[in-house]
């Protein structure tokens, strides 16, 4: 923590323009409608041709992607924010290096402050995975401390790609069953939408190493495998806009039947809060699935609960996740648009952090992603605006002293 407030604090004293954050858009259609299609090619490419299959907890997503890396030919790539050195980490070490044995391209890059491999690293590269670590942190470079890779993205030969808000730690294994097993999801999707999420892994890969790709599974030709339309979306601090909050913030604006959102660090920034509040004043069913008092980060949740007022008093439901830590990244809107990956509604990663999420626009995955929600709301405890008011000093004291660090999450 200490790292990212030095960072921001440095960052701040920068010359350069800043990022545009704030942008108009009122549209007279929905989600569902044909021009907001072309609203999200404006974004990135909507790929077709593409299955997916929404994961819940490491029960099912682990055992997808080491099975998934077993049967590569060509490449593997991995981007994550942390990798650990725990039951779940040397499993993983222990499958990228015999793939890399067998001749297979493995790189993997995590970032600085999340690399806690103990000596895991040093056996991979052992054994020919091409290990980088993004952006070191280093006394003389403190202004760019701040400056992260929060991107969880793995592909297997061009053609199999998986994000979401996991990491390789332990804390993800399991199924929620308990405080000591995270609840998160993840997309395992297959086909030609694969292309963007490599293409964004490269973008950081480059940065990391000078390495133009040109090995065989890099950007191999992928025949449609399904009839999903998606599009990987991803933003850095460089981006003189905000490519994270505009892919939140876009659909929220066109929504006309239901928002809902699970997500870890919710922080939204004054034009998300109104939008929300707006949608659910035109009649949007508006639910937020955040975490209870399980959390890793006891000050984001009270931060967020000083945004509570606003919203519920706007017709905003909000459901706290009772079982564990809830930190997933999903958000469905008008059963059409699913999003998951690893942004959250945090100042961080709208202006700062590298992130990616892949957008699917399908009733049929949107349901898959419903199921989910309506899973978690059955494990949640509704705030209701009548008891909110009610809340004790200390809780209001604590809500207004976290809501100072907003801008540093």
């Amino acid at each position: 923590m200490l790292g990212l407030v030095l960072g921001t604090a440095a960052t701040g004293c920068s010359t350069s323009q800043p990022k545009r954050l704030v942008y108009h858009y009122e549209p007279a259609y929905g989600v569902a409608d044909a021009p907001f299609e072309r609203v999200l090619r404006a974004q990135n490419a909507l790929v077709g041709g593409n299955d997916a299959r929404l994961l819940n907890n490491g029960d099912e997503f682990f055992p997808a992607i080491l099975e998934a890396i077993r049967s590569a030919r060509h490449s593997v790539n991995v981007e994550l924010y942390i990798f650990t050195a725990g039951r779940v980490g040397r499993e993983f070490a222990r499958v990228l290096a015999a793939r890399a044995r067998e001749g297979v391209t493995v790189r993997v890059l995590v970032d600085a402050l999340g690399k806690r491999t103990g000596g895991l690293d040093r056996e991979l590269r052992a054994a020919g995975v091409r290990f980088e670590v993004y952006k070191p942190v280093q006394l003389w470079q403190l202004p760019k401390t701040g400056d992260r890779t929060h991107r969880k993205i793995i592909t297997v030969d061009g053609r199999i790609g998986f994000t979401g808000g996991f990491s390789v730690d332990d804390r993800w294994a399991g199924d929620a069953r308990h405080p000591g097993e995270w609840r998160d999801v993840v997309v395992r999707v297959e086909g030609p939408v694969v292309q963007q999420l490599q293409r964004l892994f490269f973008q950081n890969w480059l940065y990391a190493t000078g390495e133009i790709p040109d090995g065989e599974g890099d950007f191999p030709e992928v025949p449609p495998v399904g009839t999903l339309r998606a599009q990987a979306v991803g933003s850095t601090r460089g981006a003189d806009v905000s490519p994270a909050k505009l892919h939140y913030y876009l659909p929220i604006q066109a929504a006309r039947q239901r928002i809902w959102i699970a997500n870890a660090y919710f922080l939204p920034d004054r034009d998300i809060r109104r939008g929300l509040v707006a949608a659910a004043r035109r009649g949007v069913d508006v639910r937020l699935v955040l975490p209870g008092r399980h959390t890793d980060i006891r000050l984001t949740r009270y931060a967020a609960r000083s945004d509570y007022d606003e919203l519920l008093r706007g017709g905003v439901r909000i459901f706290e996740y009772q079982p564990a830590m809830l930190h997933s990244k999903l958000m469905v809107v008008d059963g059409i648009w699913t999003s998951i990956g690893s942004i959250n509604f945090t100042a961080r990663s709208m202006r700062a952090n590298a992130e990616a999420n892949l957008a699917i626009y399908d009733r049929d995955f949107a349901r898959q992603a419903e199921a989910a929600l309506e899973h978690d709301l059955a494990r949640s405890r509704e705030i209701t605006w009548q008891e909110w008011r009610q809340r004790g000093l200390c809780d209001r004291l604590r809500e207004s002293y976290a809501s100072l660090y907003k801008s540093l999450f």
